[in-house]
């Protein structure tokens, strides 16, 4: 997954590239093509991309921005992260192991609550 933001002070685009590894949240990569970012941050390396390897535990929490864009890409879905709550909320990331079954039938009610939604008048 990959958390897209603006940095505040400098008015740069960035993401910060995440892994889900035996339940845990490890921050992999910070990319940015601004270099002030990269020292504000306290990366000594030179480049648009600083690999890392930080275990963040099962959860970690992100303040919703109060003016800039930030969203959280997850495969092919964007979640804008203004739209899970109010501007300052904190949002709460988590990894939730759930069985291959719940998904399966998760998909099949939802494909059934779409059709039923699709043939009412």
């Amino acid at each position: 997954m990959t958390l897209c933001y603006t940095n505040s002070i400098y008015n740069a685009y960035v993401e910060e590239v995440f892994e889900v590894r035996k339940g845990n949240i490890v921050l992999k990569a910070v990319r940015t093509a601004s270099p002030a970012v990269m020292e504000y941050y306290g990366f000594e390396g030179s480049g648009p991309v600083q690999a890392m390897n930080r275990s963040l535990g099962p959860t970690f929490w992100i303040k919703a921005s109060m003016r800039q864009d930030q969203s959280l890409r997850i495969g092919e879905k964007t979640i804008d992260l203004r739209a899970l709550g109010n501007r300052g909320d904190r949002v709460q990331i988590r990894v939730e192991d759930v069985s291959l079954a719940f998904i399966l039938f998760s998909g099949i009610f939802r494909r059934q609550d779409l059709d039923a939604s699709i043939k009412k008048p």
